[in-house]
């Protein structure tokens, strides 16, 4: 390159898209000086474990092991490298993702690739730590030419904002400032009517009353509570996302010219992935990051549908999808594109968006599922009861902002017609969710006067708890009453809940598809949450953890949020809610298909008795499940065999017969006034 040459550089993290791409709008603006593009992605040692790639980084250490240690040290609480900063979680030591979350992760990262080429550009692929690699090729460049900044999405938890300020540090030293862009939530924080640093409602209808409030209106200024995408991708004929920017469909800048052989890095530092390298593919990239999972596998093991390999020469392949995951989809922008169309439609007028003022014409194409479904989310099997987009949300590769436009769209052509209304705002309340734990984590997690030690409450066993001041600490749960597990032991409650061995089926069986497809539906995640946690009093974090490790949808401030939810700590209310699994069962497992899916060994065991197999005369007939449940509940008895049970709905609020109280057999104290559900 010559002087004259700029390089604009963007660093890809959870944002693995090109639509509705900040950095893309302003790279391509008239007045950006840049000459060029050069998107990033680097594989992060705190986060991976990248032993098995050449010259590759040590990963730090976890405080965790297999046994749960109590916390005594009050400072635990503070600092990204106390709290999450390695590939194993810090309390039950898990690794911290699993063969199909590293899939998503790779169709994602390697399928943005191929968008940027489909545009005539590249994407520099990494691993090591960002703040080393990225000075690195900033020095290179400016052997060439100019940089006129980094750009990377803003982000709101502790460990990714640790990340980044370590690499505005080092980039600093070089004169490059590295830039923050916004899109990551579907509420961008300048839009918001109060400051989400500080004022955030602690309560999430509060919350969404104030979103609500700017108005449910289609706005392309952003008058509403809606902000218009970017236009800055477009769908190809053949099959993927490329650049165009704007209505006059902008191409992308070139890539700069570039020898990765040269850029200068130490030992054990990581390096950049070059064409025929064995890592410069997802199979080959996935062989590497693979090997460490297999070579120490969880408790329970992976998927039986995964495989390590075979004799040594391990060939791995991407693991297969489970034949009855309900999320048989990839991780790439294209996919999640897909199901927003699948599963919302589109304006008659276009088959991705409409004019800018979101109207189009009058009715609406597609979208089936959407128009029910509040009637559907509740569902336990398929892939079409709720929408997925949380898989997608999660790393990017889908914009909430795109999404969030789109129901927009459909509610304005199609809200005369109430229960479509109904259905379809349904989704827009579960973004507004993600917002707002996404805004609570801002406002309680990252608030301490040393930038580079941020308090990190969302990890804390009190959780946001300790900062709120508002709801009654007496009806919280005493932590130093929580049963702390030790997974060595075959028989603690905590380790016998992530095998999914806990003798109560519907629990199980959700724990059972967790492992088996890397997904579990809400209702799922409620009941097994308020399980260990209010059932078997339980350190709600390893649940939290064990989570992470599967989910293909984690995202730490919904996953952690949703856990210090149930388990009372966080800014719920009502924490004392607790679920009763039976009357669960019997209202969203009410013909046992569920639990006969992922429980193969009670295959012999009547209906009458699937849910309560511990009552069941015959124990040759439970195939080696579980004999007696590891806690049983007064109030459970109301739905055993023969008794009346509940025949009410299944509506998430209506609550069962009885109080909740302490289990029986329970290693700790049971929460105060449990509500069961």
């Amino acid at each position: 390159m010559s002087s004259s040459n700029s390089t604009f550089i963007h660093l890809h993290t959870l944002d693995l898209r090109i639509h509705d791409s900040p950095s893309l709008h302003i790279a391509h603006q008239p007045n950006d000086p840049s000459t060029h593009f050069l998107p990033v992605y680097i594989f992060d040692p705190r986060q991976l474990d990248l032993s098995f790639l050449p010259n590759s980084p040590a990963s730090p250490s976890s405080k965790g092991g297999n046994g749960v240690q109590k916390e005594q040290d009050e400072s635990a609480q503070y600092g990204p490298k106390r709290t999450r900063s390695s590939p194993l979680s810090r309390v039950g030591g898990f690794h911290r993702t699993s063969p199909y979350r590293l899939r998503f992760l790779l169709e994602a990262v390697f399928e943005l690739r191929e968008s940027y080429r489909r545009s005539g550009g590249d994407m520099l692929i990494g691993y090591g730590k960002p703040e080393v690699l990225l000075p690195s090729l900033v020095q290179r460049l400016k052997q060439d030419g100019e940089v006129s900044g980094v750009w990377a999405q803003r982000e709101y938890t502790v460990e990714e904002v640790g990340n980044l300020r370590r690499i505005s540090e080092a980039l600093t030293e070089l004169g490059i400032d590295l830039n923050l862009v916004d899109s990551k939530t579907l509420l961008p924080p300048a839009h918001l009517p109060f400051d989400p640093s500080k004022n955030t409602p602690d309560v999430y209808t509060q919350f969404r009353t104030k979103v609500e409030g700017m108005g449910l209106h289609l706005d392309a200024q952003g008058g509403g509570m809606l902000v218009p995408p970017l236009k800055t991708a477009v769908e190809t004929q053949d099959g993927g996302p490329k650049v165009s920017i704007d209505k006059n469909g902008g191409r992308l800048k070139p890539f700069p010219t570039l020898d990765l052989g040269v850029i200068e890095l130490g030992g054990k530092q990581g390096g950049w992935i070059k064409q025929g390298d064995e890592a410069d593919s997802m199979t080959g990239m996935y062989e590497a990051l693979s090997r460490p999972l297999f070579d120490s596998s969880p408790l329970a093991g992976w998927s039986s549908s995964v495989s390590p390999g075979k004799s040594g020469k391990r060939n791995v392949t991407l693991p297969p999808l489970h034949g009855s995951s309900p999320i048989p989809f990839s991780g790439s922008e294209k996919a999640a594109l897909d199901r927003l169309e699948d599963y919302i439609g589109h304006p008659p007028s276009s088959s991705s968006s409409d004019s800018d003022s979101g109207r189009g014409e009058k009715g609406w194409v597609g979208g089936n599922k959407a128009r029910h479904y509040k009637e559907t989310r509740n569902g336990l099997m398929g892939e079409g009861f709720s929408t997925k987009f949380s898989a997608w949300l999660s790393l990017g590769s889908l914009s909430p902002k795109e999404a969030g436009w789109r129901i927009g769209q459909m509610l304005e052509a199609l809200g005369r017609d109430k229960e479509v209304y109904k259905n379809v705002y349904w989704i827009m309340f579960e973004l507004l969710w993600r917002d707002f734990f996404q805004y609570t984590v801002y406002k309680y997690s990252l608030t301490s006067n040393d930038d580079f030690h941020p308090n990190s409450t969302l990890f804390n066993p009190d959780g946001f708890s300790s900062q709120i001041d508002t709801y009654p600490q007496d009806a919280r749960p005493n932590v130093e009453e929580w049963h702390y597990p030790n997974l060595d032991d075959t028989n603690d409650v905590g380790r016998r809940w992530c095998e999914g061995l806990t003798g109560v089926p519907f629990i199980d069986a959700n724990m059972r598809e967790l492992r088996e497809t890397g997904w579990m539906s809400n209702r799922g995640r409620q009941n097994v949450a308020s399980f260990l946690t209010k059932d078997l009093y339980c350190d709600w974090r390893i649940g939290a953890e064990f989570f992470e490790m599967h989910l293909v949808d984690y995202d730490t401030c919904s996953n952690w949020g949703n856990w210090q939810y149930q388990a009372g700590v966080g800014n719920d209310p009502r924490s004392s809610r607790q679920f009763n699994p039976l009357k669960q069962a019997k209202d969203y497992d009410p013909d046992n298909a569920y639990v006969r899916l992922w429980l193969p060994e009670l295959k012999d065991v009547p209906d009458s008795h699937i849910q309560t197999p511990w009552l069941y005369n015959d124990k040759s007939k439970l195939g080696g499940y579980p004999s007696k449940p590891l806690v049983e509940l007064p109030q459970w008895k109301k739905f055993y065999p023969g008794q009346s049970g509940s025949k009410g709905g299944r509506d998430r609020h209506r609550k069962g017969g009885g109080g909740g109280g302490k289990a029986k057999g329970n290693s700790g104290k049971g929460p105060k006034n449990s509500r069961e559900q």
